[in-house]
């Protein structure tokens, strides 16, 4: 396939796991590590995963977004134990075993989010695509990647797990982790693909009683400045993936 012949933006409908795995493509999780840690672009390029510590946030995910990996990828530390013999044991034991009380949790906050009257969260999540895989070519250069917790023409919802969602506490966790950069790689994606430019929503849920749920909106400001903020650092990533590396005694970017 020619440049010229490279769509403007296009989809996969394929598994976390082949997301996280692909590195020809850039994510707003690399971009930000890179500015986090200024190391090298080409070790930012490492595949991502998932920690162990965010297991409960990942599983959250799966039960509300993505029903059948929650199903593959998880299962409840009390339940029965297949008869020896059937073969199902190494499958359970390659799952995230989660416990009784991490389940009632997950199915509270699932309720929570889907019983939320002041937007239509319950419909925007079942008439929206969910976990689709966006790769894009930059216009200024790179290949990019982002995966959506839900969006459509008309808005994206981007899930978030938290001890705190109110607006001050959930602020702290925005800046710190610079959740606007990923709100504004996704947007860059989805008006390529749509041609709209939707809203965008973090959903963030409390991970204790009562499951608060509270929706934070950047405003467009907030946006714009994302949008500047992530076009200087791609241009230092892709700066740093041109460069030949540093010598042995040459410092590398400071931290």
């Amino acid at each position: 396939m020619t440049p010229a012949t490279v769509p403007a933006c296009f989809t996969r409908r394929e598994s976390l796991a082949d997301y996280l795995a692909c590195t020809d493509y850039v994510s707003s999780s690399a971009v930000r590590r890179f500015l986090r840690t200024g190391r090298a672009p080409a070790l930012a390029l490492i595949p991502d995963a998932i920690s162990r510590d965010t297991s409960l946030g990942d599983a959250f995910h799966a039960l509300l977004l993505e029903p059948e990996r929650f199903a593959d990828d998880f299962v409840q530390a009390h339940e029965r134990a297949p008869p020896p013999g059937t073969g199902d044991e190494a499958s359970l034991m390659a799952r995230t075993w989660l416990s009784a009380r991490d389940c009632e949790a997950l199915q509270r906050m699932r309720n929570a989010v889907l019983n939320y009257t002041r937007l239509p969260l319950a419909g925007w999540l079942m008439e929206g695509e969910k976990e689709l895989s966006l790769y894009w070519q930059g216009v200024a250069g790179g290949r990019w990647k982002g995966r959506p917790d839900c969006f459509s023409e008309e808005i994206v919802l981007e899930i978030k797990t938290a001890a705190d969602v109110r607006p001050a506490r959930f602020g702290k966790s925005r800046k710190r982790y610079r959740y606007d950069l990923q709100a504004a790689l996704y947007l860059e994606g989805i008006e390529l693909l749509t041609g709209h430019r939707p809203r965008f929503l973090y959903v963030s849920v409390e991970t204790s009683r009562p499951h608060t749920v509270w929706i934070h909106e950047p405003s467009p400001p907030e946006l714009a400045a994302a949008a500047m903020e992530l076009s200087v650092a791609r241009a230092q990533f892709l700066n740093g993936l041109a460069a030949p590396p540093a010598g042995p005694g040459v410092a590398g970017p400071a931290a």
